[in-house]
C-alpha cells in the first residue's frame, strides 16, 4: 500500500498542462493553447476543442468562488477577442464559431453548484474535482467530473388539470388553489 500526501500545486502553468494532458487522454479533447489573456481582463488556462464545442477550462487550487470568477472573466475575454483568435489560429486549429462551454477544475464544490450554474448561466458549465498528491518532483493527479445532485425540472407550459388532481387526491377546491398545487408539485419535483 502506498500513502499519498496532498500536494498544493506551486506552479499554476505546470498544473494546467498536467490537467490538459488528462483532458487529451481521457476526454479526447484537442488542446489549442494554454494561458490566454491576463488576470486583469480575463484569462483562460486551457483552450480546447472536440470539433463540436470550444472548451474554456479554468484550473483553480482554491475554492469555487475564485474559480467561477476566473471562468466568467475568461468567457468575457474570449467573447471580446474572437476576431483576434480567428486571425491567430486557422479554422482547422480553432473554429471560434463553435459554441463555448466552461469547464472548471477545483478541489471542492458545494453540493448544489452544478444545478445552480445550469439555471443561472446561458453557457453550459462542467465541473471537475481535482486533487494533486505526492511530491512536487513526482506528483499524482486525480480528476473526476462532478454530476448534479438535483436536476432542475423543466417548466411545463401545457395546461394542467388541477381539478382532476384534486379529485384523485380527495382535496377540496377551497383547500388549495391552482398556484399552491403548482408550487407544491414544483417543490416536490413532480412532473
Amino acid at each position: 500500500m502506498r500513502f499519498l500526501n496532498p500536494l498544493t500545486p506551486g506552479d499554476h502553468s505546470e498544473m494546467a498542462k498536467a490537467c490538459g494532458q488528462w483532458f487529451r487522454d481521457e476526454l479526447g479533447l484537442k488542446v489549442v493553447e494554454y494561458n490566454l489573456g491576463n488576470s486583469f481582463t480575463g484569462s483562460i488556462d486551457i483552450l480546447a476543442t472536440d470539433g463540436a464545442h470550444l472548451f474554456l477550462i479554468t484550473v483553480s487550487s482554491t475554492q469555487l468562488d475564485e474559480a467561477l470568477l476566473r471562468a466568467l472573466t475568461g468567457l468575457w475575454w474570449f467573447s471580446a477577442n474572437k476576431t483576434f483568435l480567428a486571425r491567430v489560429f486557422s479554422k482547422t486549429e480553432l473554429d471560434v464559431t463553435l459554441p463555448p462551454q466552461i469547464m472548471i477544475l477545483a478541489p471542492n464544490f458545494p453540493p448544489e453548484a452544478k444545478a445552480i450554474m445550469s439555471q443561472a448561466l446561458t453557457v453550459p458549465v462542467r465541473l471537475f474535482r481535482f486533487m494533486a498528491f505526492g511530491s512536487k518532483a513526482d506528483p499524482e493527479l486525480f480528476i473526476e467530473e462532478v454530476g448534479a445532485t438535483h436536476i432542475a425540472q423543466p417548466s411545463h407550459s401545457q395546461a394542467e388539470d388541477f381539478d382532476a388532481l384534486r379529485q384523485e387526491l380527495g382535496i377540496g377546491k377551497n383547500v388549495l388553489s391552482d398556484g399552491e398545487i403548482r408550487d407544491f408539485r414544483s417543490t416536490m419535483g413532480w412532473i
